[in-house]
């Protein structure tokens, strides 16, 4: 169960990348909230390949932000905050599914085009993933994870490209604290507009994490107790941006490309490298909006090996259509449909997940 755990672990590790992108997309704007409640259903809500456990949830959600300007020096202070929480209804073993951010940033203008910009990024996350080897003995882990996290970044423009320059510093907590980890992460981010209605976008970043009281495993996978496992990766991704429609239907597409190579330090045990093509669309009318995602990725893994005695190895579909319309000024109605699918060579790690949500919002 531990190397089932850690991997899960694994996945969970790019979460302050998951912070990063709720930021940018809040629905509300500087000093607006924003609550939500709705009612779904979900097919197979612990990931599981042998014993799929389905069920209805409750969802709330609330998100708002705060700003204060300061005129004098051209500086801004920024607080944002988004919680959502499914609570599912098939009997009492399925924990809620919790995910919270906090952002409170400060930024000020520096010269005619730099922004520095500093904050405190606050993330909780809260889960229940299958860790079932028998079907007749069906068992389940719960993780749940926080993590602080201090960056700095500063924007500006060279040439023809606006950019973005961050660093942060960060340490994931978990239930048991052999799982935690301390990560310095960076990024640097080109923005190119090639005309009016397209923006080509690249982005490279990278993180160093150290875990605290977790032994690396040996190219066989054996525990080796005197080393502390360390890992770093580095990754780029690149996208083109282009706006379509009318001003009474606008509708902007994005497509691209991500790549990540992660390197165990030691032995090489959790050397691994993906892929992720994306695509992004957002249409909106008067009173409605739409936003389709669709993300496939490949992982493959560089040393670990597989039942099939071949390199371990997965692929992923992820896909998700949010619809949106107003009511009146101030509630909206939703639908959200999300689908996932894994497919691995290692037994356990193959899933098919689907959901629907209906609900209202007030705004």
């Amino acid at each position: 169960m531990r190397g089932k755990l850690f991997i899960v672990i694994g996945l969970l590790g790019g979460a302050h990348l998951a912070g990063d992108d709720a930021k940018e997309d809040f629905k509300v704007g500087a000093g607006d909230w924003s609550a939500s409640t709705g009612f779904g259903y979900k097919e197979n809500v612990l990931l599981s390949e042998i014993a799929p456990i389905d069920s209805g949830f409750n969802y709330l959600s609330f998100e708002g932000i705060a700003q204060k300007e300061f005129i004098e020096t051209g500086a801004q202070w920024t607080t944002m905050a988004l919680v959502e929480n499914r609570h599912y209804l098939e009997g009492s073993d399925l924990p809620d599914e919790t995910f919270g951010l906090v952002v409170s940033e400060y930024s000020r203008f520096l010269g005619i085009d730099g922004t520095l910009k500093g904050g405190i990024q606050y993330l909780y996350f809260n889960q229940a993933f299958d860790a079932t080897f028998d079907i007749l003995d069906p068992n389940q882990i719960t993780i749940t994870a926080q993590e602080p996290r201090l960056y700095m970044e500063w924007e500006s423009f060279f040439w023809q490209f606006e950019y973005t320059a961050s660093m942060g510093l960060s340490r994931m907590y978990f239930q048991d604290a052999s799982d935690d980890y301390e990560m310095l992460d960076w990024e640097l981010e080109l923005d190119y507009a090639i005309d009016d209605l397209t923006n080509w976008l690249f982005t490279v970043n990278g993180f160093a994490r150290d875990y605290t009281d977790r032994p690396t495993r040996d190219a066989e996978g054996f525990r080796v107790d005197s080393i502390i496992l360390g890992t770093d990766q580095i990754g780029f991704e690149t996208a083109v941006e282009r706006g379509f429609g009318s001003e009474s239907l606008p509708l902007l597409a994005e497509i691209g490309i991500d790549y990540e190579e992660r390197r165990d330090r030691h032995f090489g045990f959790y050397d691994r490298d993906r892929l992720k093509y994306f695509l992004e669309v957002r249409v909106g009318g008067e009173k409605w909006r739409s936003r389709l995602d669709v993300g496939y990725s490949e992982r493959d893994y560089l040393t670990q090996i597989a039942e099939n005695d071949s390199a371990r190895e997965s692929q992923e579909w992820v896909a998700s259509i949010d619809w949106e319309r107003d009511l009146n000024q101030n509630w909206a109605f939703f639908v959200r449909g999300e689908t996932d699918s894994s497919e691995s060579n290692e037994t356990f790690f193959s899933y098919d997940a689907n959901s629907l949500m209906l609900g209202i919002r007030l705004k």
